[in-house]
């Protein structure tokens, strides 16, 4: 049970880290012996717990920086950024920043993003969980399969015995 913990625990803190996130956590951990699904599931987990802080810290340093400069929450008042911010939000909106932001920039990087355009707090919040967990699922779908194809699963390290397995 110690191993268990030792092993999904670091599973979660790697997958936490914004340069490895799942992308890299959840094949690595699948291509070490671990089984795809709480694999997945903890990556998406411990991913998720780095990007809360980010989108309510970002939250409230937005609406603390449009208090101080005399403009209300959506940060009335033209600057270059905040008009190019807003050009995203409006062809991508939060869906799209959530969707696509763990491909191209990390998953951290387009929350912030989300936050700083002017996305409310909650709805950022629903749709990067619902996209972490959908992306931690075809991960390890994707993983799986390509083991699969590519290699015996018996020949793979593993980490835990399978009797250990959850």
């Amino acid at each position: 049970m110690a191993r268990w913990l030792l092993v999904y625990g670091t599973v979660f803190v790697a997958s936490a880290i914004p340069t490895l996130e799942i992308l890299f956590v959840i094949p690595a951990g699948i291509l070490a012996g671990l089984a795809p699904v709480p694999t997945a599931l903890v990556a998406a987990i411990g991913n998720f717990t780095t990007v809360v802080p980010v989108i309510v810290g970002g939250d409230r340093v937005r609406r603390w920086w449009a208090a101080r400069r005399g403009h209300d929450v959506d940060g009335v008042g033209s600057t270059q950024r905040r008009e190019r911010a807003r050009r995203v939000m409006r062809r991508f909106g939060v869906p799209g920043l959530a969707l696509l932001g763990p491909l191209l920039t990390g998953v951290h990087v387009a929350a912030f993003g989300a936050v700083a355009a002017g996305a409310r707090r909650g709805v950022t919040l629903a749709w990067f969980a619902a996209s972490l967990v959908a992306w931690s699922a075809v991960i390890a779908l994707l993983t799986a399969q390509g083991l699969d194809v590519v290699a015996d699963p018996d020949s793979l390290p593993q980490i835990l015995d399978a009797t250990a397995r959850p």
